[in-house]
């Protein structure tokens, strides 16, 4: 799938570097409008041939040049190069009966680059710049008066881009597109030897196949990392569920003994009793001397052999 989606680019990359890609109609004198009964030569690459969308054509499409030598109106539309089916920028030229026709840029001209219209008349079969006063419009708009017949941009951009006029002693010219392409620098890139690019073309599967190997491979390393990843975070866990239970068993033995130490310790003592007090030993027969004599018997018993 990917092979396919890559066949398109390598082609294009080789396509643009092959002499039947890039090249651009080429017109002799370099305008698109011409009066009738004007010469001109189109021409394309070596490799090329010219295509039109007139049919009234009278030079031959098989070839890679066209010169025409009376040109009439019929002469009249769309021009390109083919190579191969491979179409090339169309270009429209316009051939009129009338006086006055505009001379602008044939192709796209990049951004920043300076421009000049250029208004001309025929007479007599000679084609001359008008010296003298010429209105430009765009697209049906009065832009300027040129007093030369001239009207020049030193830097265009993608708003000057439109279709122009020129009108001399009352008479308008058939329109011209000037076309702007957008680019960051004026110079174009260095051409590059297509044919560097053509082992890239034969190696392109076996490099897509490795490619898409590597890919492969990643995932599987990355999904059984995932899983390693995840059994060690397991085994973490278990290992701290049996930590933790091990340790509430000490903790639970530890409260056990220190229970068992403090109940011990709770063991009962044997309780002494107090003597009686003094007045406990009063009777409600016995006098105060007589509680104080048997008080005295008991702290200082008598000696037998004393002798009152």
């Amino acid at each position: 799938m990917f092979w396919l989606t890559l066949i398109p680019v390598l082609l294009h990359l080789t396509r643009g570097n092959s002499p039947c890609f890039g090249h651009s109609l080429g017109i002799s004198p370099s305008r698109t409008q011409f009066f009738k009964r004007d010469s001109l030569r189109l021409y394309c690459g070596a490799d090329e041939r010219i295509m039109t969308n007139s049919k009234s054509v009278t030079c031959s499409q098989k070839s890679h040049e066209c010169n025409i030598t009376l040109a009439g109106e019929y002469h009249s539309g769309s021009y390109w190069c083919d190579c191969s089916g491979e179409r090339g920028e169309a270009v429209n030229i316009t051939v009129t009966r009338g006086s006055v026709i505009l001379k602008s840029p044939v192709h796209p001209v990049p951004e920043g680059t300076s421009v000049t219209l250029h208004c001309l008349s025929q007479k007599l079969d000679v084609v001359k710049p008008i010296n003298e006063s010429c209105t430009f419009s765009r697209n049906g708009l009065l832009i300027g008066v040129g007093l030369t017949g001239e009207m020049s941009f030193a830097a265009v951009n993608r708003s000057h881009k439109g279709l122009y006029t020129c009108t001399f002693s009352g008479v308008e010219s058939p329109g011209s597109w000037l076309a702007v392409r957008a680019t960051s620098s004026t110079e174009s890139p260095p051409p590059t030897n297509h044919h560097l690019l053509l082992p890239l073309v034969y190696a392109g599967p076996p490099l897509l196949l490795m490619v898409l190997l590597g890919i492969v491979g990643g995932c599987c390393w990355r999904k059984s990392r995932k899983e390693a990843e995840e059994a060690a975070s397991e085994d973490e866990v278990h290992a701290d569920v049996v930590q933790n239970k091990t340790k509430k068993k000490e903790r639970d033995r530890s409260d056990c003994e220190s229970t068992c130490s403090y109940g011990e310790s709770l063991q009962p003592q044997p309780i002494r009793i107090p003597d009686p007090p003094l007045y406990s030993l009063l009777g409600s027969n016995r006098s105060l001397q007589s509680v104080a004599d048997t008080k005295c018997e008991q702290l200082w018993p008598p000696d037998k052999n004393f002798k009152r």
